[in-house]
Order: C-alpha cells, then structure tokens, then sequence
C-alpha cells in the first residue's frame, strides 16, 4: 500500500491525548517500535503528546523516525533517494525493499525517558550508521533537491539537543518542560 501521508493533528486533537503535568510525574519510560512509514506517523503522534510542544516535536520525531526507517534500516542514500523521487519511483523502492530478506525484520525502536521536567528520546535503527557529524553540522541546503534537510530541521527547528551515538544509528534528543 503507497503511503499516504497525512496532515498533523490539531492542537485540540494532541490536547485530547496529551497526558497531563501530574502523570507526566509519574511516568518514567515508555519504549515503542516501529517498522513502516505508517507506524512512524502513529509512534510520532504517541510520542508528542508527552513533549512540551507536540506539533514541533511531531515534526522533529518525523524527520528522525523517516531517516531511520528510509536510511538506516532500508539503506537508501541521500543520493539515491534524491534519484528515486525524481524518477516517481521512490515509494515503489520503499515496498521492494520492505521485502528483501536483509531488510525485512528490521525494526527502528524507540526509547523515550521522563525525569520529569526532562525527557530524553533516543531513536535506535538495526542500519550501519552515517557520517552523523557532517549531517548535524549541514545547514539549510538552497540546492534544489528534494531531499536532505530532515536532520538540519530536527535540529534547528525542533529540538534543543539533538546528538547521534556512533556509528550514526542512535539519535538522541534531549529537552525540557519549560519551569
């Protein structure tokens, strides 16, 4: 099935799931896991409601669970990609590779600690890892790919820490309620 994105939910919609201060309190860990495209819109949604902005961090939890899925666990390249949208043929790539026996039981597992007012996230792909420190050094490219500007948002826009773990399949991001 072609994956159908979808719009972000409203801010009454997160209100509605959001947990409040109190049990915020009392929560200490929640690990989830993902697989598709799919299941990372739905762990997203999950995730921003514990954050102190859930349409911000929504976004950034995007950013971070599609490059671990698209990248890490499926392999495909910035370049590669950039190809493949060009072409159309990139949500044809994703199902094929979905596939394939070394990718097929990957999963991207997700971590999320609350120390309340601190929560830490760490996203964990099953890939080899990336040149992580050239990617959080990269600004804003003005090129006109259609790619390559997940991680410079994540970092710039929606999250105050964001750090890898080497070889580059652990990201980690940190952040507070604001007291």
């Amino acid at each position: 099935m072609p994956y159908a994105k979808r719009g972000p939910l409203t801010l009454s919609e997160y209100a509605r799931r959001a947990l409040g201060a109190d049990a915020l309190r009392m929560l200490r860990r929640v690990e989830l896991e993902c697989q598709t495209r799919e299941e990372a819109e739905e762990l997203a949604d999950v995730i921003a409601g514990l954050l102190p902005d859930p349409v911000q961090g929504r976004l950034g939890l995007i950013e971070l669970l599609l490059n671990a899925i698209e990248h890490g666990n499926l392999e495909i390249g910035r370049t590669l990609k950039c190809q493949l949208l060009r072409e159309l043929r990139f949500e044809a790539e994703i199902e094929a590779r979905m596939q394939q026996d070394q990718y097929r039981d990957r999963r991207v597992r997700v971590r999320v600690e609350l120390m309340y007012p601190f929560i830490e996230i760490e996203i964990r792909d099953d890939g080899r890892g990336f040149a992580w420190r050239n990617a959080l050094a990269a600004g804003f490219t003005s090129d006109d790919t259609p790619n390559g500007r997940g991680i410079a948002l994540a970092s710039r826009a929606c999250f105050p820490t964001l750090e890898y773990l080497d070889p580059g399949n652990v990201a980690i991001v940190k952040l507070a309620w604001p007291r």
